[in-house]
């Protein structure tokens, strides 16, 4: 087996095992009995345990940019703006994953981690309005309401159905890229 295929099987055993067992059970022993590898085979790939968990934020980031192009049609910097924010939350409609949510929830006390998470959402997801500009609000709020449909799946033990999830995101969608009432008429 190649070792960059070796190194994907790594990856997906750590996934499996916070799928089945959570983080902390993420051992360079637990990992080499999941794999069948060694552990003198696993530490030629990943010297640590921290290695191990670097490589895994690293390979669901990238995966997750990768869902966000295909969403898109194209990568952050040749989308549109309504291209990334509609790609954003489509792919926040989806159905989430545990181990997505325990690795964001993780990279929140490590800068290192949580810049990986950062850089993939400064790229594809309304930032928060700096303004008054009505239009700006609307679109941050339909990312808050994207985050929640994405964190009420990863969470829930009662996901919703995909044709609910499907209509909830274009109506976000709709928000982000739709008129907004004039700024008067929104509360102060």
């Amino acid at each position: 087996m190649a070792r960059a295929s070796k190194r994907l099987e790594v990856l997906e055993a750590i996934v499996s095992i916070i799928e089945r067992d959570g983080l902390t059970a993420v051992t360079l022993d637990a990992v080499a009995l999941e794999t069948g590898m060694t552990r003198a085979g696993l530490l030629y790939h990943f010297p640590s345990r921290e290695a191990l968990i670097l490589a895994i934020h690293e390979h669901l980031t990238r995966s997750w940019e990768q869902e966000l192009e295909a969403s898109a049609g194209n990568t952050s910097d040749r989308a549109t703006d309504a291209e990334r924010h509609a790609a954003y939350i489509n792919t926040c409609a989806r159905a989430a994953r545990r181990v997505e949510l325990l690795l964001m929830l993780e990279s929140s006390d490590n800068r290192q981690l949580g810049d990986l998470w950062q850089q993939v959402i400064d790229r594809w997801a309304p930032p928060a309005p700096i303004g008054n500009d009505a239009a700006e609000l609307d679109r941050f709020i339909s990312r808050l309401a994207a985050d929640g449909l994405w964190i009420h799946e990863a969470l829930s033990s009662r996901p919703l159905p995909e044709q609910l999830r499907k209509r909830i995101a274009a109506r976000l969608v709709a928000m982000a890229a739709g008129p907004v009432e004039a700024e008067e008429n929104l509360p102060k």
